[in-house]
């Protein structure tokens, strides 16, 4: 687990800070916050996105489908083991004004507080190889699933939680936690079935 505040482990809230470090200047890019995020683990990378998904900055239009984009293509990379995260030109230098997206940051505090609250060291074989990849291919799925919710209002939002808990359990080596968003997609599912 990667080394957080005065050596602790890294929480989610510290992901959310992390993020807001990221965000300088007017304009932030994917490959700015990438470069942030990514330096430890390809799962905080998953984490910020689909809480995202979940702010309010779910309305802009395209926004949803850029960061399931995103969490599908870290998903399948980590899938692959990959050394270094590849990303396509477009999505790399896709950029949002900075403000906006430090509001929504600053209302993720409170989400990320939960899930850090939530969390313990169990079941931990579930966050690691070979088991890790059905967690991992589940982010996938949803990633993949974002850009064809676009135009359902918050649905993506609830793929979002999806992905959310089951990147902070594995992040957290929690497996529970990432059992329970397992079972969470059954449910969006059912959700999103009912929404459309």
């Amino acid at each position: 687990m990667t080394a957080g505040v005065k050596g602790r482990p890294m929480a989610a809230v510290d992901i959310v800070l992390e993020t807001e470090h990221a965000l300088e200047g007017d304009h932030s890019t994917v490959r700015e916050l990438v470069d942030r995020l990514g330096r430890a683990s390809y799962t905080p990378l998953l984490m910020v996105p689909a809480l995202m998904v979940i702010s309010p900055l779910s309305g802009v239009p395209g926004f949803s489908a850029a960061c399931g984009i995103l969490i599908a293509a870290v998903s399948v990379q980590q899938m692959m083991r990959r050394p270094s995260l590849w990303l396509p030109r477009w999505l790399s230098n896709a950029s949002l004004p900075a403000q906006r997206v430090h509001d929504a940051v600053r209302w993720l505090r409170k989400p990320a507080r939960l899930l850090d609250r939530v969390t313990r060291r169990r079941v931990q074989w579930l966050t690691y190889p070979p088991f890790s990849i059905m967690p991992q291919a589940l982010c996938l799925v949803c990633g993949l699933m974002m850009p064809l919710l676009e135009l359902v209002p918050f649905t993506s939002s609830v793929v979002g939680v999806v992905v959310a808990v089951v990147a902070t359990g594995m992040f957290m080596a929690d497996g529970l936690l990432v059992l329970f968003g397992m079972l969470g997609a059954a449910a969006a599912v059912g959700v999103i079935a009912a929404a459309i």
